[in-house]
């Protein structure tokens, strides 16, 4: 479980990166490095594979100009944000889980396979 929090986590952060370049032009062409508050190595996401995905539905603060999950969802809970981890990997919470790892997800993936040795 603390593996696919991790997962979402990373690539939750990942799409929250991109949102600017998203809003202003297109999304960036090369995987965002999305880093996380684990152990687990950071997701490289890519948004050329999520372009069915609306950037709204990760980056849902986008208009106070807050692209970056980081910026809310910190390390530890201070109370106003979900802890960046569960914003990607919480059951029926978690932007990561949502798509990967629910029980009618399409396109289930493993920790291993965002989170990948160096």
């Amino acid at each position: 479980m603390r593996k696919l929090i991790v997962l979402a986590v990373a690539l939750l952060f990942s799409l929250s990166l991109g949102l600017g370049a998203a809003l202003s032009a297109d999304a960036p062409k090369a995987p965002v490095k999305v880093t996380n508050f684990s152990k687990k190595p950071p997701v490289m996401y890519d948004h050329a594979k999520h372009k069915d995905a609306k950037c709204v539905s990760c980056h849902h603060n986008e208009k106070d100009g807050k692209y970056k999950c980081g910026e809310c969802h910190k390390a530890e809970d201070e109370g106003k944000a979900i802890k960046l981890q569960d914003a990607m990997h919480k059951k029926d919470v978690g932007k990561c889980w949502s798509c990967h790892r629910a029980e009618d997800a399409k396109n289930k993936l493993k920790c291993a396979d965002c989170h990948k040795e160096k």
